[in-house]
């Protein structure tokens, strides 16, 4: 592994998982389909998942890192998909669940990328991607490569799998999102907030998250 990508190999990898948690715990919300006012509970969770981005911020910042081009656009995304998350977090807090789900996608394409761009990527598309703003990957390829270069079983592949058709509902006004319009004749909101709880399992010592961050550190030292 090039000595540039390993400064920020585990880094990354962290924040990356650590919005991915979230995010799939916002996006269970949204598939189960957010009452009009939220629990104590929820509001503590939130901030629980609010905490844990402010902690990835601190890690992206704690050190300086190289001005090559991989280096520079992996940190570019990764501070693009914590602005992302903080805003989807703002969105569920102001009852504006619809506008929170359509970001949805953005930060699980973002953190795909930013992981893609960080290791099994070549220079030449690296290079590519910079100077053109294409990846000629297809997002499926996308996940396959990196449950390849992560050593991650099929733990993005499957990810992509069970939640790429609800996320491009919520993100381009599918039926998924419009769906959540309405309460019984009113036109309302209408989204549980039942398993945005499941955000809880990705810190825990047996979580996915958990076990690939363990397996990149392992494999970095």
């Amino acid at each position: 592994m090039p000595a540039r990508m390993k400064c920020i190999t585990v880094e990354t990898f962290v924040i990356v998982i650590a919005a991915l948690g979230t995010t799939f715990a916002i996006w269970r919300c949204f598939y189960r389909g957010l009452k009009t006012s939220m629990t104590e509970e929820l509001k503590e969770h939130l901030t629980r998942c609010e905490n844990a981005m402010q902690s990835a911020k601190a890690i992206l910042g704690k050190q300086g890192f190289a001005d090559d081009n991989r280096t520079v656009t992996v940190i570019g995304l990764t501070s693009w998909i914590i602005g992302h998350q903080e805003s989807i977090l703002l969105l569920v807090r102001s009852n504006k669940v619809g506008s929170a789900s359509a970001l949805v996608r953005p930060v699980v394409e973002g953190a795909y990328r930013a992981l893609w761009i960080n290791l099994p990527a070549t220079d030449e598309e690296v290079k590519e991607f910079n100077e053109t703003d294409k990846i000629d990957l297809e997002f499926g390829a996308i996940a396959v490569a990196l449950d390849n270069a992560y050593d991650s079983g099929d733990f993005f592949e499957d990810f992509k799998t069970r939640t790429w058709k609800h996320l491009n509902s919520y993100t381009h006004g599918g039926m998924l999102q419009i769906g959540r319009r309405f309460l019984k004749h009113a036109v309302a909101n209408n989204y549980s907030e039942e398993e945005i709880f499941e955000m809880d399992h990705y810190g825990h010592d047996d979580s996915p998250a958990h076990n690939l961050v363990s397996s990149q550190e392992t494999r970095s030292r």
